[in-house]
């Protein structure tokens, strides 16, 4: 259960993905392969003070890294990719609206991005909005070089 919702991951191979709770780490989530097992990994603490529905996104972002296998292959597209397939799969499920998106913008305002390729905050939460005004199911970055993924796939 994320968020009050029941929700479940599989990986580009059809594998099940495990999620285990993990106090102490330096994020909201991440994306792991444990043992040659796909394991979204969360912390319990950040997440509770989140809104129900951020919380499905983030598991939906680090559901994606395995969806897409960016756990097996990073690239710097990595980290857009996952926000976009989450949004696009979260608005499929049901999950969430436009409305609420929109209203994640101050949790994302402080954060500076990361080395990984997360977007500066404010950037993000724009970013998510144009992901769920998106009607198609390609996963697009704003630039012209980034590659196009079917958002589709898998999940």
């Amino acid at each position: 259960m994320i968020g009050g919702t029941a929700v479940t991951c599989q990986d580009f191979r059809g594998l099940t993905v495990r999620t285990m709770h993990v106090d102490d780490l330096g994020d909201v989530g991440g994306a792991r392969i444990i043992g040659r097992m796909p394991v979204i990994v969360l912390n319990r603490g950040r997440l509770a003070g989140l809104p129900e529905k951020l919380q499905l996104f983030f598991f939906g972002h680090e559901c994606a890294h395995h969806v897409l296998g960016h756990a097996f292959a990073p690239t710097i597209w990595s980290e857009r990719e996952a926000d976009c397939w989450a949004i696009k799969h979260g608005r499929a499920q049901g999950w969430f609206s436009r409305e609420e998106v929109a209203s994640w913008s101050p949790q994302f305002a402080h954060s500076k991005g990361s080395a990984a390729g997360h977007l500066p905050g404010p950037e993000r939460a724009d970013r998510l909005v144009a992901c769920y005004d998106d009607p198609s199911d390609e996963l697009v970055d704003p630039r012209a070089s980034a590659p196009v993924i079917s958002a589709s796939t898998g999940g």
